[in-house]
């Protein structure tokens, strides 16, 4: 008998440490999910910055080129 109620508490250990497993692993997943989803953020804010960089660049340089003809217009 003493076997028995050994082996059936084994068992049942097995299943706690197996469920637990399944319960880290989907936590595990959904933490995985949710830096991917920050990752995308990041990016789309990283795009965002970018188009906003290049259009200060874009502007910057019509700026630069209308005050060059335009000096230029002065001194002729």
């Amino acid at each position: 008998m003493a076997i028995t109620n050994n082996r059936e508490e084994a068992e049942q250990r097995i299943r706690e440490l197996r469920e637990s497993i399944s319960q880290l692993e989907s936590e595990l997943e959904r933490h995985k999910a949710q830096e991917e989803e920050a990752q995308h953020t990041l990016i789309d804010h990283l795009d965002q910055y970018i188009d906003a960089v290049d259009d200060k660049v874009s502007s910057l340089k019509l700026f630069w080129n209308t005050l060059r003809q335009e000096w230029r217009k002065e001194r002729s």
